[in-house]
């Protein structure tokens, strides 16, 4: 079993650490910034680099709303400076291929500053809950002495054998110019960082046993150095509702939190005024942020790991029934079934009510309902979906 762990290349620290500042810099000296809560993130990204403390077994995921097209990495230079120039404390997050990873150059920035590409089906095949890159980052959230359980705690077979082996997914970080002829996720030459290796697993192990909730792993699986800070967007797409409504979470998060050995550590954020200062509808330049707006960004507290206990025990159970089904059926089960349909569903939604309450503690009113849920931006009646297809008819430029 591999015990490598996934550190940053100097390339990516300086650039990481670099931009932070100039955000540090935006945010306290162009902008009026108001934080709140930043304490609850702090405390963990401390304790993460002390080998044994609770906070350093479990992944860190930080969820948040999406609100314009750099909120990654403005928020970011709210961290204190000791959090800034910190390799083993570099958030790590996903950015959309056809945005971030169009050519050369925008591919070699975004893989230094620690982006992966994922893809959207609106612009690509190849997108969707399955695609390399989340099986990738389940890898990365998972502490080296556990990396084969994982690998044998899933039935999907892309931890199996017929899309991506385990050893495919120690490959380098991906740098994506073009659409993949294939599942595969094309490594990078140029970039070397340590990256995480994994014994290949067969595709008829047996499903591993239950993982404990709690936040310490194994006695006789130390782990000495933390996983990956991961943070996301679960919107998947910037959306700037008038009153800062978000849309529906997309599964993948829900998928981190069932499938991982150990709970992730789950940290919710909400910020407001970034989309006064990039709006969607700006003019020439686009490309500069505009200064002298307020902004405000407020950390939750973790989510407690217990708050997942019932929903990974339903999915083991679900696993286990699957895999006595074995076979394309039970896989597909596993995949598109109605259960685990609905599973994810319920986690991703539990997910946006933690984002969701810091918005209503920020002094916005709830939201509607209907906001949470996938169908109502298929219906293009729907007065979301209108104002996503028309942002100029609900906020002025």
């Amino acid at each position: 079993m591999a015990t490598e762990t996934i550190l940053p290349s100097p390339g990516s620290t300086w650039l990481i650490s670099t931009c932070a500042l100039l955000s540090k810099a935006f945010l306290f000296g162009l902008s009026t910034t108001r934080v709140q809560g930043l304490e609850n993130l702090t405390r963990i990204l401390d304790r993460r680099v002390q080998p044994g403390t609770p906070e350093s077994q479990n992944a860190l995921i930080t969820v948040s709303n999406h609100t314009s097209v750099m909120d990654d990495p403005i928020i970011w230079g709210v961290l204190p400076f000791r959090h800034l120039l910190a390799p083993a404390n570099l958030r790590w997050t996903l950015g959309s291929h056809d945005i971030c990873f169009k050519n050369q150059f925008t591919t070699a920035f975004f893989n230094n500053g620690q982006v992966l590409p994922t893809y959207r089906l609106r612009h690509s095949p190849h997108g969707g809950l399955f695609q390399p890159v989340i099986n990738k980052t389940l890898l990365m959230l998972t502490p080296p002495p556990l990396r084969d359980r994982l690998a044998t705690s899933n039935l999907i077979s892309t931890f199996a054998s017929r899309a991506t082996t385990a050893t495919e997914y120690s490959s380098e970080f991906p740098t994506a110019v073009s659409d993949p002829g294939s599942a595969k996720i094309v490594g990078s030459e140029s970039r070397s960082p340590t990256t995480a290796t994994t014994a290949p697993t067969g595709a008829d192990s047996p499903p591993a046993s239950s993982f404990s909730a709690s936040a310490s792993a194994d006695t006789s699986t130390l782990i000495t150095k933390p996983p990956i800070w991961l943070h996301i967007f679960p919107e998947g797409q910037i959306y700037q509702h008038p009153t800062l409504q978000m849309r529906y979470f997309k599964w993948g998060i829900a998928r981190y939190i069932l499938e991982l050995p150990q709970p992730p550590i789950i940290l919710p954020m909400f910020f407001s005024g970034m989309q006064n200062v990039l709006h969607e509808k700006r003019k020439f330049p686009r490309f500069i942020p505009r200064a002298g707006k307020q902004i405000n960004i407020t950390f939750g507290e973790a989510v407690p790991l217990e708050r997942w206990d019932k929903v990974r025990t339903r999915w083991r159970e679900l696993r286990k029934t699957c895999a006595k089904i074995g076979g394309e059926e039970g896989e597909r089960l596993l995949r598109e079934g109605s259960e685990a349909v609905q599973l994810r569903v319920e986690v991703a939604l539990m997910v946006r009510e933690e984002v969701e309450k810091l918005r209503v503690r920020c002094g916005y009113s709830p939201a509607e309902p209907e906001s949470a849920l996938a169908e109502t931006f298929k219906n293009k009646w729907s007065y979301l979906h209108e104002f996503e297809a028309d942002l100029e008819k609900h906020i002025n430029s």
